[in-house]
């Protein structure tokens, strides 16, 4: 089998597995590309709605990249390898359909980078998130997790690079969904199949807004959100969008 395994759970949910697990499901640049090329061939694909990506086993989601292929590299092989993983994320983060993170186990390093910048993230009691980086001199999700969880809380894990589990997770809002039994695939794949079932151009909008939103003034955020709403999506006559209302009154006894 590869090292990026793909099957469809529920109608329009393609779920993308990495599969190491004899190394924690660690992220090779390889995966990474093969990651990336597999949200690209969808991304126009109107039978895929939503996504899950997941970690093979139960022991982690990812233990952060692959260290054994980052120390045979060169200084100069190193730095064109970041740059090209800083394109690779970007492309993930701005990938326009909804995704889930199924985050069962540890998620260390690349491996909460990459459940940070998913839409959702659903975990159980056996999550574990820690950004590694301070511990060794780097700096990592320093322009996203003080979005999803509040500067406070963001200060105190990006710095102390302390471990929080499953439930404290759920409680500070970095995970959005906690599977209590421990099933973190139903749930996840529960969640993706709200996603598909949505509008596929709404979603893609509400990705956009919300991306292009950070930094801007509310007003700014307001008046962009109106003119999507105008012209992008250009609004269906009330009797087209709610027909199911309108078709249930007219059936009302009087």
């Amino acid at each position: 089998m590869g090292e990026l395994l793909r099957d469809h759970p529920a109608p329009g949910v393609l779920r993308l597995t990495l599969n190491r697990p004899r190394v924690r499901n660690a992220i090779s640049l390889a995966l990474q590309r093969e990651l990336d090329g597999a949200l690209a061939a969808v991304e126009n694909d109107d039978s895929t709605r939503a996504v899950i990506v997941a970690g093979a086993g139960h022991e982690a989601f990812s233990a952060g990249y692959d260290l054994a292929e980052l120390a045979e590299l060169s200084p100069r092989e190193s730095t064109d390898a970041m740059l090209e993983r800083e394109e690779l994320l970007w492309r993930y983060v701005t990938f326009p359909k909804p995704v889930v993170a199924a985050v069962a186990g540890a998620a260390h390093g690349a491996g909460t980078i990459l459940a940070s910048c998913s839409d959702l993230r659903v975990g159980g009691p056996t999550t574990r998130f820690t950004v590694t980086a301070a511990r060794y001199g780097g700096a990592n999700l320093t322009w996203l997790l003080d979005n999803l969880i509040g500067a406070g809380q963001a200060r105190d894990l990006l710095m102390t690079s302390r471990t929080v589990d499953g439930i404290e997770a759920h409680r500070i809002g970095l995970l959005s969904r906690f599977a209590e039994d421990g099933d973190v695939a139903t749930v996840a794949v529960g969640a993706a199949t709200e996603l598909a079932a949505q509008p596929s151009a709404v979603l893609r909008e509400i990705k956009a807004l919300l991306l292009d939103g950070v930094g801007r003034d509310l007003r700014a955020r307001y008046d962009r959100e109106n003119y999507v709403a105008r012209t992008t999506l250009r609004p269906r006559p009330i009797t087209d969008l709610f027909a199911g209302f309108f078709s249930r009154a007219s059936v009302r006894p009087r």
